[in-house]
């Protein structure tokens, strides 16, 4: 029986859909970081959004408000970073595509508000904690 030349690609496909799911979350991850402060300025028009969450930027780059819109920018250091904040990572279910997967934050200081920097699916990432 010969094999046919469509299920090779049906895979390729199938695993380049897989792994850009894995490397977007579930929506309830955030990269390290918070938006920096926008400037005060008057904008005349305002500009079509570059992105809806984090991980339609590159890098370590946040979706963030600024001054004509919404704009892939580069995050700035939480202001008061702890080393360790209460609560514990969720289990990560799955495992990532990607040979080396990006960290988007090393440790819990990184991450705004009350979020964990956890090991996720595919690296590092900000996320809410497990209640202990």
């Amino acid at each position: 029986m010969k094999s046919s030349g469509l299920f090779p690609f049906m895979m390729l496909l199938a695993l380049g859909t897989l792994a850009s799911w894995a490397v977007e979350g579930s929506g309830k991850s955030f990269k390290a970081g918070v938006c920096p402060p926008k400037e005060s300025a008057q904008c005349l028009r305002y500009e079509k959004p570059e992105c809806q969450s984090d991980w339609q930027c590159l890098g370590k780059k946040r979706c963030c408000p600024d001054i004509c819109g919404i704009k892939c920018l580069d995050p700035v250091d939480t202001p008061s970073p702890t080393s360790r904040k209460p609560g514990r990572c969720p289990p990560a279910y799955g495992q990532c595509l990607m040979l080396n997967p990006p960290n988007y934050c090393e440790m819990d200081g990184q991450c705004e508000r009350d979020l964990k920097c956890c090991v996720g699916m595919c690296g590092k990432s900000c996320v809410s904690p497990v209640k202990a």
